[in-house]
């Protein structure tokens, strides 16, 4: 997708065309480039293992 960005950019700058829907399709391929990034460290972070922990504790109750 960023690589599409920058395509869509460099033909926005080039002569002969619409300049400005070329933008916007950058910009937009940009926006959409950074959210599957982050998507995807969001993955990667959820997919790591991590330390069990222990929901339920029973050392805090009352003794009788």
């Amino acid at each position: 997708m960023l690589v599409r960005a920058w395509q869509a950019w460099d033909g926005a700058r080039t002569p002969g065309g619409d300049p400005v829907l070329l933008q916007r399709i950058a910009l937009v391929e940009a926006l959409v480039g950074v959210l599957a990034l982050v998507a995807a460290g969001i993955a990667l972070l959820s997919v790591r293992r991590r330390r069990r922990t222990h929901t339920l504790r029973l050392d805090d109750l009352d003794r009788r």
